[in-house]
């Protein structure tokens, strides 16, 4: 009867756990709600208003993956506020650390499970307050692909667990469907996705398993490949426009190794080596006769090494693939957060161990001070409004447009499209970005129109404004502080 009732302790104070970890990560995410939104995130902004309304004057779904907007359509037939997409954004991000939880319980145990969820939760990159000098997009209350994917990938994890601890087909071919909808979210999460399926070798009847799997695979991906297929002409043609949007310029090699403190918290790079110091410890125990602690079962005290090293390979190829990438920002990097987090964890976990009371009680406040600390610049969130009510210039420009000229005017811009796009109804004429190719373009615009021409800056160079003021076609209409618009008119000068 005491076993039964500590039990349902236990799960009671687990389920409080998980709920607070949620709650206090969905706040984390959602504080600092802003009208203002640029370009990616107004790419899955203007492709939700194509689904659910059929705003039809600009769409990237050639090249993006559909699924993030595809949830934005679907809460905007609900609640159709712009406010409402970073709602749905901050609570799908906010559960990975619920899931990581899971799914590190499994495989290394209660303590190890929730350190590595906290980090998830709580380090200051996951939830957007970075380090001083350190340029990223926010990725925690961003309307972008990558937080929501990792919370995808993640569950696919904690299926694939629990289909290995259970094997059935439905569970196996859950994972599957779970592993399509992570690449719908975003295509660069097919790597996880293999590394990931590797897992599916460690079935009792592992070709089965691996047909199951890839079964529920094409069940969740089909159906987009064929609808790829009859759109634009090629059941891959989307993937591999998005391979296009990849670019920028290039890193060293060696990046993210440089940043990895700076993503992952110095904290987690602590654990990382309390883990090495602990295996080269078991391992010189095992040298000097002492056998105990290797040949026992795996227990929650002491995880499988077998999953162990299965996360450094995890972690390892998806490194490796990312550094080889030319155009390289912090946040790709993010689906390497699991392994790490949780091996940190396991390495963390061993300061709250020990043969004495004393040890053990002094390495816990040890680990609780360092992760306080750790999480400490969060404060900074709070001392922004919950709502933010400004606006940028682009929406200024925006709602100049929409009120001063004709709905039927074309906008010409290489910079910033899919903001003008998703901010009036205009149509949206995408142009190159810079060189030979853009000043050919602006020599044969279809029809008149207003061109978007921003001043020069270090991000900005082209189209010259000295070489627009001396074209007949183009001719200054309203000034901004950091924009210009011209109009355009095809039969002047003639």
């Amino acid at each position: 009867m005491i076993s039964g009732d500590s039990h349902r302790r236990e799960i009671v104070l687990e389920s409080i756990f998980v709920f607070l970890l949620i709650a206090a990560a969905f706040v984390l995410r959602l504080w600092g709600l802003s009208k203002m939104h640029f370009w990616d995130e107004a790419v899955y902004l203007q492709n939700a208003q194509v689904i659910c309304c059929g705003k039809a004057n600009y769409s990237e779904l050639d090249s993006r993956p559909p699924l993030l907007s595809v949830i934005f359509a679907a809460v905007f037939l609900l609640w159709h506020q712009l406010y409402a997409a970073s709602i749905a954004t901050a609570l799908l991000n906010a559960l990975a650390p619920a899931f990581l939880y899971v799914s590190g319980r499994m495989i290394a145990g209660r303590i190890p499970a929730a350190i590595a969820s906290l980090l998830l939760a709580f380090s200051p990159f996951f939830v957007g307050v970075f380090p001083t000098g350190f340029v990223s997009a926010d990725t925690g209350n961003s309307l972008l692909s990558d937080s929501p994917a990792l919370t995808l990938l993640v569950l696919s994890f904690w299926l694939l667990l629990r289909a290995l601890r259970k094997q059935t087909d439905l569970r196996f071919a859950c994972a599957g469907f779970v592993f399509a909808l992570a690449v719908l979210m975003r295509f660069a999460s097919l790597p996880s996705v293999a590394v990931l399926s590797l897992l599916v070798l460690a079935a009792d009847r592992r070709w089965r398993a691996v047909a199951v799997c890839g079964a529920g695979f094409a069940a969740g991906i089909g159906p987009y490949l064929c609808w790829s297929r009859f759109r634009y002409g090629g059941f891959f043609r989307t993937l591999r426009n998005g391979w296009g949007n990849v670019r920028g310029p290039g890193e060293s090699p060696v990046f993210y190794l440089k940043n990895l403190g700076n993503i992952f918290c110095w904290i987690t790079l602590a654990g990382l080596a309390l883990w090495i110091c602990g295996w080269a410890w078991e391992n010189w125990k095992q040298k000097d006769g002492d056998h105990c602690a290797t040949e026992a079962e795996p227990t929650v005290e002491r995880p499988s090494r077998t999953f162990e090293g299965f996360l450094w390979l995890w972690a390892g190829i998806l490194l490796l693939f990312f550094s080889a990438l030319h155009h390289k920002e912090p946040r790709y990097v993010i689906p390497v957060a699991p392994p790490l987090f949780l091996l940190a964890g396991i390495g963390l976990s061993l300061l709250t161990k020990g043969r004495q009371k004393g040890v053990r009680v002094a390495g816990t406040v040890f680990l609780v001070g360092a992760l306080a600390y750790t999480f400490l610049p969060l404060r900074e969130r709070f001392g922004l409004p919950f709502v933010y009510d400004g606006v940028s210039e682009e929406m200024q420009v925006s709602d100049f447009l929409t009120h001063n000229v004709p709905p039927t005017t074309v906008l010409y811009s290489n910079f910033n499209y899919p903001v003008f796009a998703y901010y009036t109804n205009l149509q949206v004429h995408r142009l190159p970005e810079s060189g030979p190719a853009l000043y050919d373009a602006l020599d044969r615009l279809p029809g008149d129109g207003i061109l978007i021409a921003y001043k020069e800056s270090d991000l900005i160079a082209d189209p010259r404004l000295n070489w627009l003021d001396s074209d007949p076609h183009f001719r200054r209409f309203r000034e901004f502080p950091s924009l210009i618009l011209y109009k355009y008119r095809a039969d002047a000068g003639r």
